[in-house]
């Protein structure tokens, strides 16, 4: 059977286009000097080639603590990479960008601007009676349900309802209900799970993102967050009804719906469509972020009873309130290491945060030279097992790490600490692109942490239980079975 002509010319110049290109990497690419395998996890390939190892046709994976700075700076942040762009949302057929994932300077400072001063400290902690709201209700519900009854509690499961509801709480005034029902109401956090799989994959290839998710002919993909998206426009809309009638119930803290919504009247380009978009990110980053950071805690601290006690010890000796209360807790210096160690060993973002090297390209520290345009990153995950940073035995959970040692001068634990926690932090971002959340979450983990451990003996079912993770951009841990057994009274 004789080929098409037509069929047997683009076979022919598809096979030139794959061979010149396979050329020009093995032999002309300026980013030949750099080792990789695709195939093996960024902390294997470091171990294997070094410093800087090619993970991309045009994507280098570095692992130098020291960089940080240089790559996420405050001043002159180097640009980011497309892999963000795959989060852009189709509305009406258009993309549209937010304060995550837009490469545009000038986007994000006008858009960021106006909110940043919600998400200070003092601002978050203004939101505390809210989290306590939250708390309370996870601690009874949790006691009901498994302590009294010495039921096996899916901790991973219901830690991710603490987190969202905690979010909507603070974001709304009002739970989505996944605490008080136990499961996961209208499959929001399914939909959002599947968004960030999408994500973290696609990501790694963004150009696909045109002919899949915004393929403008037939769209290939999870919807990420459209149960959450019409969740969140149906709040907006029966929130300023209630405004404009006088029926509001304001609450004695401003929430986020209350100081986005007013923004409107503050700044031309602030709409209806705007707040959705705040709050649509508040709820998102503060759901599944904030269950993957705390998943890790409770799941190390199981993982080793002598830890487990230790902390316990210093909780019992605090005398904290119930639930307890940030300016008790925040100074606890346990509580703070047993925390840290788990963003450590498990950070919350475990895919290297992309960026664009500068006009001017950059020389790593051995002297190889990378040209302007390169996507390049460190990994949180790839960081915090730095051993010159963080001492031995990093793949182990040792909370004593964050404390001064023995012998240790003031000022020297206090240079090792702050060098340990900048690069711990790196998974909520560095420099202007920060996360906004960052207070939030801590305020919501250590509060979290403090009062459950206050309140309960928690044990995993099976002290040889091991539990099993997946790396969609954010860390999703999951089989977690504990048990709960009530400590003391509480009201």
């Amino acid at each position: 059977m004789t080929a098409n002509p037509i069929t047997l010319s683009l076979a022919i110049i598809l096979a030139t286009l794959a061979s010149a290109k396979l050329v020009w990497e093995l032999l002309f690419s300026p980013l030949r000097a750099f080792p990789g395998d695709v195939d093996r996890k960024h902390l294997a390939w470091h171990h294997k080639w070094g410093s800087a190892v090619r993970v991309g046709p045009n994507a280098i994976s570095l692992n130098d603590p020291d960089l940080i700075k240089t790559l996420y700076g405050t001043k002159n942040p180097w640009r980011k990479s497309d892999m963000y762009r795959p989060n852009d949302v189709v509305v009406n057929g258009a993309r549209i960008q937010n304060i995550f994932n837009t490469q545009d300077k000038k986007f994000h400072a006008k858009y960021a601007r106006p909110i940043g001063g919600f998400w200070t400290l003092s601002k978050v902690l203004e939101l505390e009676p809210l989290f306590d709201e939250t708390i309370r209700l996870l601690v009874s519900r949790l006691n009901d349900g498994f302590a009294e009854k010495r039921a096996v509690c899916m901790m991973d499961n219901w830690l991710a309802y603490f987190a969202w509801d905690a979010a909507a709480n603070v974001s709304f005034g009002r739970h989505y209900g996944f605490i008080e029902e136990g499961e996961d109401i209208g499959g929001i956090i399914n939909e959002s799970t599947a968004g960030l799989k999408y994500f973290s994959a696609i990501s790694q290839i963004p150009w696909l993102d045109n002919w899949l998710d915004k393929n403008p002919w037939y769209r290939i993909g999870p919807r990420p967050l459209v149960n959450g998206f019409l969740y969140t426009v149906r709040i907006l809309s029966e929130y300023q009804q209630q405004v404009a009638s006088g029926a509001v119930k304001r609450k004695k803290q401003d929430l986020f719906i209350d100081n986005y919504n007013g923004l409107k009247e503050k700044y031309d380009f602030v709409d209806d469509q705007q707040v959705i978009y705040w709050l649509m990110l508040n709820v998102l980053a503060g759901g599944d972020s904030t269950a993957g950071a705390m998943r890790p805690i409770f799941y190390h601290l199981a993982k080793n009873r002598d830890k487990y006690e230790k902390l316990v010890r210093e909780l019992d000796g605090a005398e904290l309130s119930f639930p307890a209360q940030w300016k008790d807790c925040s100074k606890l210096p346990y509580l703070d290491a047993c925390v840290r160690e788990a963003f450590r060993v498990n950070p919350a973002v475990a895919l290297m945060l992309e960026r664009e090297v500068p006009a001017e390209g950059f020389t790593i520290p051995d002297g190889r030279f990378i040209p302007a345009g390169t996507k390049v990153g460190l990994n949180p995950a790839v960081v915090t097992r730095d051993s010159g940073v963080f001492g031995e035995y990093v793949e182990k959970y040792v909370p004593e790490r964050w404390l001064q040692k023995e012998g240790e001068s003031d000022v020297d634990f206090v240079t090792r600490l702050r060098r340990m926690q900048e690069t711990t932090d790196l998974m909520f971002g560095a420099g202007s692109r920060v996360c906004m959340g960052k207070h939030l979450a801590r305020l919501e983990m250590y509060k979290l942490v403090a009062t459950l451990y206050s309140t309960f003996d928690v044990k995993l079912e099976d002290p040889r239980h091991e539990w099993t993770y997946c790396n969609a951009w954010f860390m999703y841990h999951s089989d977690m079975p504990m048990i709960l057994t009530a400590r003391e009274n509480f009201s």
